[in-house]
C-alpha cells in the first residue's frame, strides 16, 4: 500500500461525494531543532521562533488535517519533546506556537540519530498516516553510521520522508552536506543515493519521494527556508496553496548540487 497515493485517492473520493465533515487524510509533520553547544542560545532562539512563525502556513481547515510534533536534540540524554503529536486547529495553533517559543536552550552534542529515533517513537501510534520528519542542525551527526541506521530503520518502519536544513558554516561543506543527503535518502527511500543537496534557488522537491538537504548560510536566513519548505509540503500533501513562495533566488544558499534529479523510486509499504 502506498500511503500517499491512498491519501490522494481518499481526498478525491471525499470531494466527489461532498463529504466535507470528514477528514480525507492526516499528515504527520515532525520537527526537530538542534540545540547543541555550537548552536548557542541566540541562534537556537532564532530558529525556534522562525519555526514557530512558519507553522502558520499549516492549514487549519480543509479535507486534510496536519498532526505536528516538535522536539529538540543535543546529547543523547537530553532529547526533549516540546509539543506532543497534535492535530493543528485554528483554536490551538497559537498555543502550539507559543509553547515552542517558550522552549529554552540547553546545549550539548549533535546526536542526530537520537533526534530521528525520538520522532519515530512519538509518532508510532500514528504510523498509518503519511509521516515526514524535518531536522534543523548546524553540525555533522555525532555518529554518521548510527544516524544512517536510524534513518533506514525509520523508513523501514513507517516514515515517508526525512529532510534537513543545514544551517551555518560549520555544516556547509560539500562532504558534510553529502553525508547528510545520504541520511535523508535512507529515511525517504531506503536508498542513500536518493538524497540530494539543493542548489541556490532550486525548487523544493516532494518530501515524501526525495530526501533532501537545504543548505542555509546563516541562522538569520533560516526563516525564509523553513517557511518555503513548509509551504511546499502543504501543497504536495494536498493541503492547498498557503501562498508561500518557493525559496527566493536571493537566499544565500551554498550551491552544492550533487547531480540532476533523476526518476525517484516511490516507497511502497507491505500490506
Amino acid at each position: 500500500m502506498i500511503k500517499r497515493t491512498l491519501a490522494a485517492g481518499l481526498a478525491v473520493a471525499s470531494l466527489a461525494i461532498g463529504a466535507t465533515s470528514a477528514s480525507a487524510a492526516v499528515i504527520n509533520l515532525g520537527f526537530s531543532l538542534d540545540e547543541s553547544g555550537s548552536v548557542g542560545s541566540t541562534n537556537f532562539n532564532t530558529t525556534r521562533d522562525a519555526l514557530a512563525d512558519a507553522l502558520a502556513a499549516i492549514p487549519t481547515s480543509g479535507a486534510n488535517q496536519y498532526r505536528v510534533a516538535i522536539t529538540t536534540f543535543s546529547r543523547s540524554t537530553n532529547q526533549n519533546v516540546v509539543v506532543q503529536p497534535t492535530i493543528v486547529t485554528a483554536q490551538n495553533l497559537a498555543t502550539i506556537q507559543q509553547t515552542l517559543k517558550d522552549e529554552t536552550y540547553t546545549g550539548g552534542g549533535t546526536e542526530t540519530d537520537d533526534a530521528i529515533n525520538l520522532l519515530a517513537n512519538i509518532f508510532t501510534p500514528f504510523k498509518d498516516d503519511t509521516t515526514l520528519f524535518n531536522i534543523t542542525t548546524d553540525g555533522a551527526p555525532g555518529s554518521q553510521s548510527a544516524t544512517e541506521a536510524a534513518a533506514l530503520a525509520a523508513f523501514n518502519d513507517f516514515v515517508d520522508g526525512i529532510s534537513f536544513e543545514a544551517v551555518g558554516s560549520g555544516i556547509n561543506r560539500p562532504s558534510a552536506l553529502a553525508n547528510m543527503a545520504r541520511i535523508a535518502g535512507l529515511g525517504t527511500a531506503g536508498d542513500a543515493m536518493n538524497g540530494v543537496v539543493l542548489a541556490q534557488g532550486a525548487a523544493i522537491p516532494d518530501a515524501s519521494t526525495t530526501g533532501f538537504v537545504i543548505p542555509v548560510l546563516t541562522f538569520a536566513d533560516y526563516e525564509a527556508a523553513i517557511k518555503a519548505k513548509i509551504g511546499q509540503i502543504v501543497i504536495d500533501t494536498g493541503g492547498g496553496n498557503p501562498n508561500v513562495v518557493p525559496l527566493p533566488a536571493g537566499l544565500p544558499l551554498l550551491i552544492v548540487g550533487l547531480g540532476a534529479f533523476g526518476l525517484m523510486r516511490r516507497r511502497q509499504n507491505a500490506a
